[in-house]
């Protein structure tokens, strides 16, 4: 029979079998009408089926198109849209029909341009001609990974698929990579078994070329590595999406390396442990918890043997550990960031100026629970954490600023005293009787201070009173307000005066409350005199006491 005429009844059936659909689906039909136009459905299929293996090109090429189209109609999206009672005519191919499709992708897609003889009149080097065969096996191409991305064929199927992107990716990357994109959004993790799973063919081909004792400087190792390197970046930054997809991914490189172990025993590596060295292109997607993770799973398969080897061998499995233990720094810093976020916020909350009191206890606390969390995620302390922390006073006016670099140093208190030689001890106790003597010094110049200000109002008030003519007994409740005022500010100087102020005559503090404390208002109108007191009668007061 013609190949024409072949390909004109496979057509004119298709459009029976749509034109059946159509008419059911806008009419009420009874469950027999569905079954017996499934039954031709199925009828159908199998011959396209037949004519996939045809000499003709012609027949394959539109067989095999007639048949993803019918497969795509039936399947279960013929239900979307409210339409669950053509549930009956939903058809699923069978594993034999499915690996027929791929072949035939694989036999009539990815080949070369020169192995191309599509064209019936022999100008294969004809650019047009080229250029349209291109074309049609894109369609086909494109046909196939649409019953992949709608899940009407298995996921794994594109295994084969994914495998062909590095070679074939100037002419098909695009819709390679599309259907990457696709599969990862319907199952994130079935897509990345998918893809080791396409990386794990590749290698055996390779081994089935070279045999176990190749080189991984040739280009087809090399090759694979750049694969898997493009397949990583295929995931994104985003790791938390990808988190258990890529741990899946490594689970199953694992079991693949470790699969076939050597005939020799453990002297020699497995068969595949060369493979650890293409899985570790992806170890840079996981998170650093997630690594401690895999290299567990991955000290399930080794041996006491296999972690003292260091032979050339056993590179690929000291790179796979290695890139798995990537990133403790990276640990450290965080933990010191983190420590460093929780003293500023504790810094912050104080709202009281620093006073004499030390609150050891706290700070104590603060450290012994960083240091349980440093001890649990690390195994050996930073030089940092294990230096001996400098004795600083609280009761200091101006705290000395660190950088932002050193700004974890206030995590790390002094140590409880049953922790310190005798030698801290004693330096303590000195530091602590020296703070004393200061402090005994300033309350006395406190004292004094508050005194010449007790008298420097009593004399102002007297000068006041004689230039004004008020009577003696006014002047017992002014001088008592005058006492109660000065009583009031040395309580107000004890609380929030720091105890390293010498002088009363030193520049204040930069902190506010102190700066309004340790400058009294002299001249306060409330305190001095009454409202009815004129101001000229003050200032000659006050120039008579100058003199």
């Amino acid at each position: 029979m013609p190949e024409q005429i072949v390909v004109h009844a496979l057509q004119c059936t298709h459009y029976i079998i749509l034109w059946q659909l159509a008419k059911i689906s806008e009419t009420g039909v009874t469950k027999d009408e569905l079954l017996t136009l499934k039954r031709q459905m199925k009828v159908f299929c199998q011959i396209c089926q037949h004519y996939l293996t045809n000499v003709h090109p012609a027949v394959k090429e539109q067989a095999f198109t007639i048949l993803c189209d019918v497969l795509m109609i039936f399947s279960h999206q013929i239900m979307v849209g409210g339409r669950e009672t053509l549930q009956a005519l939903v058809y699923s191919p069978d594993s034999s029909l499915q690996s027929e499709l791929l072949s035939f992708i694989l036999d009539h897609v990815f080949i070369d341009q020169d192995d191309d003889n599509n064209s019936s009149d022999g100008q294969q080097d004809d650019e047009a001609s080229k250029i349209e065969a291109l074309h049609k096996r894109r369609n086909l191409l494109a046909a196939f990974c649409k019953l992949i991305v709608y899940n009407v064929v298995e996921m794994n199927t594109a295994a084969d698929i994914f495998k062909q992107y590095m070679r074939y990716y100037n002419d098909y990357g695009d819709i390679i990579k599309e259907t990457m994109s696709k599969t990862r959004q319907i199952d994130k993790i079935q897509c990345a078994k998918t893809l080791i799973l396409s990386l794990q063919q590749l290698f055996n081909e390779m081994i089935q070329e070279h045999g176990y004792n190749f080189d991984r400087s040739s280009p087809s190792f090399s090759g694979i590595k750049e694969l898997a390197r493009r397949f990583a970046l295929t995931f994104g930054l985003d790791q938390l999406k990808t988190r258990e997809a890529i741990a899946m991914l490594h689970k199953d490189g694992i079991e693949f390396a470790f699969k076939e172990p050597s005939p020799q025993g453990d002297v020699h590596p497995p068969l595949n442990m060369a493979f650890l060295d293409i899985l570790s292109e992806f170890s840079s997607k996981l998170l650093r918890q997630d690594k401690k993770t895999v290299y567990a799973y991955l000290e399930k398969f080794m041996t006491f043997q296999m972690s003292l080897r260091r032979e050339d061998v056993w590179l690929p499995l000291m790179s796979y550990r290695n890139s798995l233990l990537a990133g403790g720094d990276d640990d450290t810093m965080s933990v010191m960031s983190g420590m460093s976020g929780r003293g500023s916020s504790v810094r912050s909350k104080k709202t009281k100026p620093a006073t004499g009191k030390r609150k050891i206890p706290e700070a104590e606390e603060s450290s012994s629970s960083d240091s349980m969390w440093l001890n649990r995620e690390q195994s050996m302390n930073t030089p940092v954490m294990m230096q001996t922390p400098q004795l600083t006073s609280t009761i200091m006016r101006e705290p000395k600023r660190l950088r932002p670099e050193d700004s974890y140093m206030p995590v790390y208190p002094m140590q409880p005293e049953h922790h310190q030689t005798p030698l801290d001890y004693n330096t303590q106790v000195t530091w602590m009787l020296a703070q004393r003597q200061q402090e005994e010094v300033a309350r006395q110049q406190q004292e004094r201070a508050a005194m010449n200000y007790v008298k420097l109002r009593s004399n102002l008030q007297q000068a006041i009173r004689r230039n004004t003519g008020l009577m003696e007994d006014d002047e017992e409740p002014i001088v008592e307000d005058v006492m109660m005022s000065s009583e009031g500010r040395i309580e107000d100087l004890n609380e929030g005066m720091d105890f390293d102020t010498m002088d009363i005559d030193l520049p204040p503090s930069k902190n506010r409350r102190e700066r309004t404390e340790l400058k009294p208002d002299y001249f306060d109108p409330a305190s001095i005199m009454d409202e009815s007191v004129s101001l000229k009668y003050i200032i000659p007061a006050i120039l008579k006491i100058m003199k």
